[in-house]
């Protein structure tokens, strides 16, 4: 296989592969596109690896103001190759104007239905120490809240306030009786 070009860059991880390409046109974007999958396919073939193109996705980020419009079909071993308007890389969801707002909507569900399987163990008239109710905490609600949190930073204000109020919801001083200010 030869080379990402200046265009390209690829991200490995374990099992997932992700092609990032660049252009200021979408035409190109697409053309560069379907030239690296080309080279892509030639590959996986001489190595006789196998990719499963249905549980492949693509998705264009545009600035603000530019509207989503699915360009012409790229395809892989002859398969379409889906485009969409939100994706799920590992465990961060991204959405075509990169606002996450589909990330910290998924960031405040985990947690809730989190606490609501928990919710017994953490009540405030349980028998449960603190030092436990802590352990539970960072254990169990805290990973779902913090994971992926730098991409927030560019978080639209009223969406980083909804966060905000999830996380105080979620913190031991809403639950703990002993810990309250």
């Amino acid at each position: 296989m030869s080379p990402p070009s200046h265009h390209f860059g690829l991200a490995l991880y374990a099992d997932d592969t992700d092609i990032i390409a660049t252009s200021p046109k979408p035409t190109l974007l697409i053309s560069y596109l379907k030239s690296y999958l080309k080279d892509l396919q030639r590959w996986f073939s001489e190595w006789r690896i196998a990719i499963n193109v249905s549980k492949s996705t693509s998705i264009i980020f545009a600035r603000a103001g530019r509207r989503f419009i699915p360009p012409r079909q790229v395809k892989l071993f002859g398969e379409p190759i889906e485009w969409v308007e939100t994706t799920c890389y590992m465990g961060v969801t991204l959405d075509t104007r990169l606002t996450w707002l589909s990330h910290i909507d998924q960031v405040r569900k985990r947690p809730a239905e989190r606490m609501g399987m928990l919710g017994l163990p953490l009540n405030r008239k349980n028998d449960l120490s603190v030092r436990n109710g802590f352990l539970l905490y960072k254990q169990l609600i805290r990973p779902l809240m913090d994971y992926a949190c730098p991409a927030w930073r560019s978080a639209a204000r009223s969406h980083d306030r909804r966060l905000q109020v999830s996380q105080s919801k979620f913190s031991p001083h809403y639950w703990c009786p002993l810990v309250r200010k």
